[in-house]
């Protein structure tokens, strides 16, 4: 994100690095493929306890709630809630801090457990967050996502007999488990028990129709059993909803090549090698663009502008890279170049909610477009609700507008997703007593509060209020 708006708060929307789903990676453990090891989503839905659906404001006005149930009680319980708001948000790092506070509170909350290894998997480290799981079935022997996240964690560094306890355990307490079907499907076929496991995708199905995870395993197993009208009938399926699997293109090829069709499995098997040529590129553009992220950490800003552009020639479409460049250009003041690179990270990727943020904090900063800066941040916040930098630059755009009760809105959806958000605090400050017309008592803890949290800001402060704000 622009620096010069971060200065003072390293939220966790700047996090640059590539999160790639695992199974786009050739692991190999204990013999089985990653591909099958990974049955389970690779964000662990399966194993989570709630299913969220929600409007902005919704989740907004639940994080509110959260936070202020934890002011007037700080509790395990409190802190809990607020970090599984925030963790709906998208916003784990700072969810992670609540629910640390929640088990430093009460070592057995369950759930914090829970939620910590659910971020932990995201980041691949299945052995740590193994360890976090089994304290969540120790403190609480009933709680079935718990298991179910257990042995995914175990069946994917190979521990299957582990594995195999903790999913039978959770399908004894709830046997319409998906994940536990799907999970001792992979066990079996692991075994070379191919009927058993074809059986448990099936009853998974049955539970689900269409459930695709589930859809994918019996389609290969299928092919291992020969069974090859099925699954070209399966596979033809998946590509309508998924067409650029590389994986179901080939395994369609290889099962129409062994029913005869042989112009069928030449153009599948072409569709394939397109889609790897296409999958090294996106693999080189990703490598290059981790490299600029780590050599822009160093303050070497020439070389990692280069490593950007290597990968944008790569991958003209990578909105990542393009940010990234953007902003590379920005901390060498090259506004013009950093504004374009926003747009064109934008243009490849509407929904990211970081190149919004950026796109329209150069806007507000460079040029003074404020309109379309307000429009810009807005959908930021949009795509990305528990984003609390672009919270606090919706909410400075709108006080330079002169809405001061939209910006007031917007900076305190900001101090709920970040509490200690020095900037956001004293720009709340700011825009109260631009909106009461005098420094308020309210305006007046607010800057004092964003100054204790950071007393670079008092440079901010106009001088008329200067006297009174210690």
């Amino acid at each position: 994100m622009i620096r010069v708006c971060t200065s003072n708060h390293g939220q966790s929307g700047g996090t640059r690095q590539v999160r790639r789903s695992l199974l786009g990676f050739c692991l190999v453990v204990a013999g089985i493929s990653h591909a099958q090891v990974a049955g389970f989503p690779n964000d662990a839905h399966l194993a989570s306890p709630e299913s969220y659906s929600a409007t902005e404001q919704q989740m907004l006005d639940e994080l509110a709630s959260a936070q202020r149930m934890l002011g007037e009680h700080p509790s395990a319980q409190a802190n809990l809630s607020v970090g599984k708001a925030l963790r709906v948000l998208g916003e784990n790092e700072p969810a992670l801090k609540f629910f640390d506070r929640a088990l430093e509170l009460d070592p057995r909350t369950a759930e914090a457990w829970f939620e910590k290894g659910l971020i932990t998997s995201d980041h691949g480290d299945w052995s740590k967050a193994a360890d976090l799981f089994r304290h969540a079935v120790s403190d609480s022997p009933n709680f079935v996502p718990a298991h179910l996240a257990l042995g995914e964690m175990l069946l994917r560094v190979g521990e299957f007999d582990g594995a195999t306890t903790e999913l039978k355990t959770a399908l004894r307490l709830d046997p319409r488990s998906l994940g536990g079907h799907e999970g001792l499907g992979l066990i079996y076929l692991q075994q070379g028990k191919l009927d058993d496991g074809a059986e448990e995708f099936r009853r998974a199905l049955a539970i689900k129709p269409g459930y695709p995870v589930a859809e994918k395993d019996l389609a290969r197993t299928l092919a291992r059993q020969h069974q090859w009208a099925e699954a070209v009938r399966l596979l033809r399926q998946i590509l309508v909803v998924n067409p650029n699997s590389i994986e179901e293109s080939s395994s369609l090829a290889t099962a129409l090549a062994n029913l005869g069709d042989k112009a069928g499995a030449a153009a599948q098997f072409a569709r394939a090698r397109q889609l790897s040529n296409q999958e090294l590129l996106l693999l080189r553009a990703q490598g290059d663009r981790n490299w600029g992220v780590s050599l822009r950490k160093e303050g070497r800003l020439q070389d990692a502008a280069a490593a950007f552009r290597r990968a944008i020639q790569d991958d003209a479409s990578y909105s990542e890279a393009h940010d990234d460049l953007g902003e590379v250009l920005w901390m060498q003041n090259d506004l013009s170049g950093a504004l374009s690179e926003f747009e064109i990270a934008v243009r490849c990727n509407p929904g990211s909610g970081l190149a919004r943020n950026n796109l329209g904090s150069a806007l507000l900063y460079y040029q003074h477009d404020i309109d379309r800066a307000i429009e810009e941040l807005r959908s930021a916040v949009t795509s990305r609700p528990g984003f609390a930098l672009a919270h606090l630059n919706l909410g400075k755009a709108l006080a330079a507008k002169q809405d001061f009760a939209a910006a007031e809105m917007e900076l305190r959806s900001a101090i709920a997703i970040t509490p200690d958000f020095a900037a956001a605090h004293l720009n709340l400050g700011l825009v109260i007593a631009a909106r009461k017309g005098s420094l308020s008592t309210e305006a007046q803890v607010e800057m004092e509060k964003g100054l204790r949290l950071d007393p670079r800001l008092r440079e901010m402060i106009p001088q008329q209020y200067l006297l009174y704000v210690r």
